[in-house]
């Protein structure tokens, strides 16, 4: 078969949606005790917090809080990026060392000023709604509202998330 033939074969066929397209990056394994935040500088010290944006460009940032990453991407602060992917530590899966994370979009927030997370934001992230819940029958004191990304985005545009930091 001849090359072109074979091209317009191939350009013929019916594809499924992102067949074409690059596949996600996926977030890579945190280094605990040794990435640092881009946008406050803090060590990452604490993997259930954390969050992660893959860069149109490939590059990867790591943060200590949801709230620095929120910061960042509204363009408080932090280096110049243009977010490809971004990734929260779901709290009820991961643990101190080591974080699973899931996709913003997918995560279920619980936003508590008096949950300690390491900016002091109070947002803690949940791969579904059931362990949102169940996290709040264990602890019932950290009752507040339940978000998602976009109504993140939306109260991050009126003042940073991060005390003390931004404009």
């Amino acid at each position: 078969m001849k090359r072109r033939t074979l091209i317009k074969g191939l350009l013929a066929l019916p594809l499924g949606p992102g067949v074409l397209q690059p596949a996600l990056a996926a977030a890579r394994p945190l280094r605990v005790g040794v990435d640092a935040c881009p946008y406050c500088n803090m060590t990452l010290l604490d993997a259930r917090y954390a969050a992660q944006m893959v860069t149109t460009t490939g590059k990867v940032y790591a943060y200590d809080d949801v709230g620095c990453l929120l910061d960042h991407v509204l363009g408080y602060g932090g280096p110049q990026a243009t977010p490809r992917e971004m990734y929260v530590a779901d709290f009820a899966a991961s643990e101190r060392r080591e974080a699973r994370f899931l996709q913003v979009e997918q995560a279920h927030f619980l936003f508590n000023e008096r949950i300690r997370t390491p900016m002091g934001v109070g947002l803690l992230a949940f791969g579904s709604a059931a362990a949102l819940e169940a996290y709040l029958k264990e602890r019932p004191q950290h009752a507040g509202e339940k978000l998602r990304w976009n109504e993140l985005l939306s109260r991050g545009r009126k003042r940073p998330w991060v005390p003390g930091y931004g404009r």
